[in-house]
């Protein structure tokens, strides 16, 4: 047995929520997380589960209540394939046979989700396949189990609303370096955020008219577009620069965004660039590792429990009232 370090990655899960004009993106309802996942363990054969992404498999496999009836645990499987390898005995130095291309080493990552926050605990995945774009993509594969809910709901609450592409994402947590690095910066030259298009609704003025020049490019041969890079180019001086600051702040704030950043030169002439949808929140973590290199699984949830329940960086949505009582086909929607 040995002690070593382990990363955890951090992440929001968000529920929005629209009534009229209004967009009530800062929210997360645990009722429609548990009832989505519940629907792809219990309706979806293991087989036909599976996303597919190029040469990555991903998989949810497990996802329950912890000793915490705030904390549920689940599990991802996670693989690599797509090419043809001789498997080899290491100390021996002797071919064991062939991998075919469509098979690849089977990993399980854990991960802790707290019900009242909506903060998403995500063990490092060895073979970096489970992150948060391919669970992003996932939850997009599998989106037409959340139609009974959403039918129901939206009949319930009317005049709130959930909508078929945003009804839930995975959000960068807060970062505690971005917005100071940012005040680092002598000047400013551009300041852009993403839109992911797909998952925002059409009747968004702003989308409106993205999806109209989304349109024309179509027509001149462009294909496959879901973001729009959205960019303010200046020479904003030091004056200036918490402006962007607090400009990005607000989308933050907003969830108004698919990832933002900054370019532009620091004090010492060098030109720099950062992007907070390349900066993951990691916590670092020490468990003990038993003979055959994996992790204790008790140190690990022991461990995301902890920054759950005394390190949450969302510690303050826990006062935000939670939608609850979806009455799907009649009846109560239960947990899984």
């Amino acid at each position: 047995m040995e002690i070593k370090p382990l990363t955890i990655y951090g992440y929001e899960l968000i529920t929005p929520k629209f009534e009229n004009k209004s967009y009530d993106a800062n929210r997360f309802d645990f009722e429609l997380l548990a009832n989505f996942f519940s629907s792809i363990i219990n309706e979806i054969p293991l087989k036909e589960r599976a996303f597919r992404d190029k040469n990555r498999m991903i998989n949810l496999v497990s996802f329950n209540q912890s000793n915490d009836a705030n904390l549920w645990e689940g599990v991802f499987t996670s693989a690599r394939y797509g090419k043809e390898q001789v498997m080899i005995d290491v100390p021996q130095q002797i071919e064991k046979g062939i991998k075919p291309k469509d098979q690849g080493a089977k990993n399980e990552v854990h991960f802790l989700v707290d019900r009242r926050t909506g903060l998403l605990l995500l063990e490092k995945d060895s073979e970096r396949v489970a992150g948060r774009e391919i669970i992003k993509k996932f939850i997009r594969y599998h989106r037409s189990l959340i139609e009974p809910y959403l039918v129901a709901f939206n009949k319930q609450f009317d005049p709130v609303k959930i909508h078929r592409n945003s009804f839930l994402k995975i959000a960068s947590l807060p970062n505690r370096t971005f917005f100071e690095e940012i005040k680092e910066f002598a000047s400013i030259k551009e300041a852009y955020y993403y839109l992911d298009i797909s998952e925002r609704p059409s009747t968004s003025n702003e989308v409106s008219n993205l999806l109209y020049l989304e349109n024309k490019a179509v027509e001149g041969g462009l294909k496959g577009v879901t973001r729009v890079k959205i960019s303010f180019e200046n020479e904003v001086k030091r004056g200036s620069v918490s402006g962007v600051e607090a400009y990005f702040k607000k989308l933050f704030e907003q969830q108004y965004f698919d990832g933002f950043g900054v370019s532009g030169k620091l004090d010492s002439g060098r030109q720099r660039n950062i992007e907070l949808e390349n900066i993951q929140r990691a916590f670092d973590i020490s468990v003990e590792y038993n003979e055959n290199g994996l992790p204790s699984l008790k140190d690990l949830l022991n461990e995301m429990s902890r920054i759950a329940l005394l390190d949450n960086p969302l510690d303050y949505k826990k006062s935000i009232e939670q939608y609850k009582g979806v009455k799907v086909n009649d009846e109560e929607d239960g947990e899984v």
